[in-house]
């Protein structure tokens, strides 16, 4: 009788999770974050609850936050999360966790590059953004790393932090190829400015003559047919 008893409550405790997951899947992204964070003020340790969340920031285009629900998750109960449907992403989810987890700890500008590095290489802005800037703001003298800040700047549509950015690279330096070219293509298709886009194709151009040796045999040839293309117009 009391397994009986036991059981019954065991199936009323899972399809009550599954009806609040359900119920979260059909909401908008923000209003199932509010829904499900009030539910697990009451159960803390609820792994769907938990997972469910994660979704929904992932979903967000929150990855980082997501990530961290897995590994909270995985810590209350691996086995339940390695038999879930992200056990996918998890490995990957608890590294860059624990990476961001060192990176804040530390505040070592290496380890903002390396998580800023993954996320660049996932297409992820928003913590690619995050990472850059912090690892910027301990040492601004990392070219290659404002120069993905410009990138992941302009792909989420924060075109002026792009050309600040830029503008700042080349107070230090006029003679950044990159600089230059990128600069140009913003305010030609981004903020239609033809006059600004033609000096900075022209400086680019004239950079990339004079630094030819700096650039791969197969590259040189593509950079310098786009430019001339972009003056042409």
């Amino acid at each position: 009788m009391k397994l009986l008893i036991l059981f019954i409550l065991l199936s009323f405790s899972l399809n009550a999770n599954m009806n609040v997951v359900c119920k979260a899947g059909v909401m908008d992204n923000n209003s199932a974050k509010k829904y499900i964070n009030k539910l697990l003020k009451k159960e803390p340790e609820n792994i769907e609850y938990i997972l469910k969340l994660a979704d929904v920031h992932l979903k967000s285009g929150e990855i980082l936050k997501g990530y961290k629900y897995i590994a909270r998750a995985y810590k209350i109960n691996p086995r339940a999360v390695k038999d879930s449907e992200i056990s996918n992403i998890l490995s990957y989810a608890l590294e860059m966790t624990d990476l961001a987890k060192r990176a804040k700890q530390s505040n070592d500008k290496r380890l903002w590059n390396e998580l800023g590095d993954n996320f660049f290489n996932m297409g992820v802005c928003k913590e690619t953004v995050t990472a850059y800037e912090n690892s910027l703001a301990l040492d601004k003298n990392q070219e290659d790393i404002s120069l993905k800040l410009v990138l992941s700047y302009k792909k989420s549509n924060q075109i002026y932090k792009a050309v600040e950015r830029l503008k700042l690279l080349l107070q230090e330096n006029s003679k950044i190829f990159y600089a230059n070219y990128y600069l140009a293509k913003i305010f030609r298709y981004s903020l239609n400015d033809e006059k600004l886009a033609k000096i900075y194709f022209t400086k680019a151009k004239k950079i990339l003559i004079n630094q030819k040796g700096n650039f791969a045999s197969t590259q040189y040839p593509h950079l310098m047919y786009d430019i001339t293309s972009e003056l042409g117009k």
